[in-house]
């Protein structure tokens, strides 16, 4: 169970923006698991429809959900935290669970875009 309270911690800067790499290193590895995931999936639909087009179906649809890549915002994060001038930073435990737990809002929504093909394969 999580309680999400007022308590806070304090963190090695350095440790902190090790983590979010590392964080970050785990999306771009799921990233490109879904990328390839995602290619095998819309070849196999659009072989489905390709054929069902021919023999005349009017409702050719695919229904894929496109990968996401937020590199780029753990970027951004980690260059928040090289611009601290502090070598100890002080976390609430909202900002614990999305820096350190790998919680925040764009990773939630990236990993349900880039883990929706692996239980297929």
């Amino acid at each position: 169970m999580r309680h999400l309270g007022n308590r806070t911690i304090k963190v090695e800067k350095e440790k902190l923006i090790q983590q979010i790499l590392a964080n970050k290193e785990q999306h771009v590895k799921e990233f490109g698991e879904a990328v390839i995931a995602y290619k095998e999936e819309a070849l196999k639909q659009l072989t489905v429809q390709i054929s069902r087009a021919k023999e005349g179906a009017l409702d050719v649809e695919l229904d894929l959900i496109t990968p996401v890549n937020n590199s780029e915002n753990y970027d951004k994060i980690v260059e928040m935290f090289q611009w601290e001038v502090d070598d100890v930073v002080e976390l609430s435990q909202n900002e614990f669970n999305e820096y350190v737990q790998d919680e925040t809002e764009f990773a939630v929504a990236a990993k349900f875009s880039n883990t929706f093909y692996s239980s297929s394969h």
